[in-house]
């Protein structure tokens, strides 16, 4: 089975400006390989890879 999954989390001010209650979590690229090995982890631990976001800004433009 091919898919994925998003996690979300409350957006940054300039996404809720734009009209979005929801934001990508983006992982730290050092806690990408425990994110997605799972196996074995207690269910704190994963949640505290989630923890230190990368918090980029974001732009927006509204269409014409």
């Amino acid at each position: 089975m091919v898919s994925f999954a998003a996690v979300t989390d409350e957006p940054p001010p300039e996404v809720a400006a734009a009209g979005h209650d929801r934001c990508i979590v983006n992982l730290q690229p050092e806690n990408v390989g425990r994110w997605l090995t799972p196996e074995g982890r207690r269910s704190a631990e994963l949640q505290a890879i989630l923890d230190p976001k990368q918090r980029p800004y974001y732009e927006y433009a509204i269409a014409a």
